[in-house]
This record gives structure tokens, C-alpha cells and sequence, in this order.
């Protein structure tokens, strides 16, 4: 979510190609709906997680598919 007063938030290409990897597999239809999920199945495995660990383990999980997907 952008700070108060902000729209948009601006990513790095390597996270837009991450996930354009998961709508693609998740059936998403926006970067939010990826976003969502991936946060939703981040939830689902941990019940209390802070921001700053929410984005690690996206980044990670978001590492995990980039791996899978050269194999």
C-alpha cells in the first residue's frame, strides 16, 4: 500500500517479472490481485507477521519461483 496522499508505487523490474509470474500461474489479473495472493498465502502459513517480514518472505518466495521456473 502507497504511504497516505500517494496512488502508485514504483517497482523494480525483477519484482514486475516475479509477478507477472504469479498471475500467470494464480490466474491474477492485476499486479494488486498477485500482490493479494501472495500476501494471502504468506498469511495463511504465518498468523503473525510484521511488514518487514511479509516482505521478506515475499521476496523469497518470489526467489523460490524464479528458481523453479529455470529448472
Amino acid at each position: 500500500m502507497p504511504p497516505d496522499g500517494y496512488t502508485t508505487v514504483t517497482i523494480s523490474d525483477g519484482l514486475a517479472m516475479k509477478l507477472t509470474r504469479i498471475m500467470s500461474q494464480h490466474d491474477c489479473s492485476s499486479y494488486a490481485e498477485a500482490v493479494e495472493y501472495a500476501a494471502d498465502t504468506t498469511l495463511l502459513q504465518e498468523e503473525e507477521t510484521t511488514i518487514l517480514e511479509l516482505i521478506q518472505l515475499l521476496a523469497e518466495r518470489a526467489d523460490e519461483i524464479d528458481e523453479s521456473s529455470l529448472q
